[in-house]
């Protein structure tokens, strides 16, 4: 997540020819009897319209579409994908097409999101019951959301919902899912919240679930289930969950964005970010490297797991805490356009035009460069005037992404941190992100996030291509740890820094 100049784009209506009357007719009398703004049939016209306008856009604006998959790759795909809009589709279909369509460039940033209509529209359908983790090859129970049904419990491991087996269901959802190059943790990040979404989308459109669960000890228990809608998740108190609630309190210590804690005080120091946002951020750690300072911590632990991203700003910022010495953070940041040609559809900011041509210079390559007079994280970076100079111990996965996964790609060229945990979400080289504009699809009403930066982080091009950080030891979160209250990786850093306190 990046916070710059944000550009909201609204778009014409286009129009298309329809070559079949009997489809039009057809559709247009089935559209107007379903009017759930989830299910309403949209026709071929409409849905090419709005696929080209989404294919123009990225192929035009978008910094880095051709940075994982070639252009090639991607114009096979845009043609693959527009060739299966042959008939009219609902609106949760043709979701479903686009999101697989924005997959192929392997950009975490980009996404396709639904309008408010929608979006309140598809909480209110009762669905899969159960929020699940993706774990190896198994999908593990993480609560039953259920108001009171005992057989499912957190920590099973689903084998078939309806008689469909749980891999060949993943296996139709992962090349929805946007992620940065090829990393796979990011997208794992996903399922528990959008998992009953994408069967009911994808697989089966019912209320009502034969789920056949294995328990730890290898039992098999099969149990008839009622959907649940997701408003209800937070109304329905299952005490089958409140083992694994309280535990998950415990893994999740700290209030408020930011938090510090000492463990064999004043020895090693748990830093806990959750988002590089906050205008009380540059304070907070002023104040909290000079009380390590003061109290005479000798390691640090900096727990990173599920955050976001924030700030440019705010990442340079905690490497600069981390070392003594000048450092860069990105090598550079190109856009492919400064002026789309889709801005009289945009709510633009009418400073936007001078500020870009202000502050980037021509690309000899194509397209253009971005100053460090616009983006001081270009420029090189000073050390603060109070860092920590010990052993650094970095906690990570997939949910570690864009700004959160710059700082640890940094820090990790630099060689200032010792990883624990998972590879980050967010790419070692960089991500594309920063100045995002969101294309408001006109038929549709979904709305395309489309990113105009692609930034390349300061690090060697030989590091870690087209993946994140990885880890130096691996420790991934498991239900299982969380039901028997372990943190896994935590444990890990707390015996790594005290090994190397003195």
């Amino acid at each position: 997540m990046r916070k710059l100049l944000v550009l909201a784009i609204g778009l014409s209506l286009l129009t298309g020819i329809f070559i079949f009357d009997t489809i039009r007719i057809r559709a247009e009398v089935t559209a107007a009897i379903d009017t759930s703004p989830v299910t309403s049939l949209l026709t071929v016209a409409q849905q090419q319209a709005d696929f080209d306008l989404m294919r123009a856009a990225l192929e035009e604006a978008h910094g880095g579409i051709y940075r994982y998959s070639s252009k090639a790759q991607m114009d096979r795909g845009f043609a693959e994908q527009r060739a299966k809009l042959n008939r009219p589709m609902t609106k949760i279909e043709f979701r479903m097409l686009l999101s697989e369509t924005v997959a192929l460039l392997r950009c975490g940033h980009t996404s396709v999101d639904a309008d408010e209509q929608f979006s309140k529209a598809i909480k209110a359908i009762p669905m899969f019951p159960l929020r699940v983790r993706a774990e190896d090859d198994r999908l593990v129970v993480l609560f039953n959301d259920t108001a009171d049904d005992q057989t499912i419990r957190p920590g099973m491991a689903v084998l078939s919902i309806n008689g469909h087996n749980v891999n060949d269901v993943l296996a139709r959802i992962w090349p929805l899912e946007s992620a940065d190059g090829d990393i796979e943790v990011g997208k794992k990040m996903h399922i528990p919240g959008s998992f009953a979404m994408y069967y009911w989308a994808l697989v089966e459109k019912t209320d009502t679930f034969v789920i056949r669960a294995k328990d730890q000890s290898g039992r098999i228990v099969t149990a008839t289930l009622a959907g649940v809608s997701r408003d209800d998740w937070a109304k329905n108190h299952n005490p089958v969950n409140a083992a694994l609630l309280a535990n998950f309190a415990k893994y999740n210590w700290g209030e408020g964005n930011l938090a510090l804690r000492f463990v064999d005080d004043p020895k090693i120091a748990e830093m806990r970010v959750r988002l590089f946002i906050g205008d009380d951020f540059p304070k907070w750690m002023a104040d909290t490297f000079k009380t390590l300072r003061d109290k005479g911590t000798q390691s640090l632990i900096i727990d990173l797991r599920n955050n976001g991203g924030g700030e440019d700003a705010y990442g340079a910022l905690l490497v600069s805490y981390l070392t003594d010495k000048p450092f860069r953070y990105f090598d550079h940041i190109s856009m492919r356009t400064i002026s789309p040609t889709f801005k009289e559809h945009i709510d633009w900011n009418p400073e936007a035009d001078r500020i870009l041509r202000e502050g980037t210079t021509v690309d000899p390559a194509g397209g253009h460069l971005v100053t460090d007079g616009l983006h001081h994280q270009l420029a090189e970076q000073s050390p603060a005037a109070v860092p920590f100079l010990g052993p650094v111990f970095v906690l990570t996965d997939g949910g570690t992404f864009s700004t959160a996964a710059d700082f640890c790609a940094i820090a990790h060229h630099l060689k200032r941190a010792t990883f624990i945990g998972e590879e980050t979400g967010g790419g070692y080289q960089g991500n594309n992100s920063g100045l995002e504009v969101s294309l408001k699809l006109p038929n549709s009403q979904f709305e395309v996030h489309l990113p105009m930066y692609e930034y390349w982080n300061a690090v060697s091009p030989d590091q870690f291509p087209r993946r994140g950080t990885i880890p130096d030891h691996r420790a991934e979160m498991k239900v299982a740890d969380l039901l028997d209250g372990r943190d896994t990786g935590l444990e890990l850093a707390e015996r790594l820094a005290r090994e190397n306190a003195k």
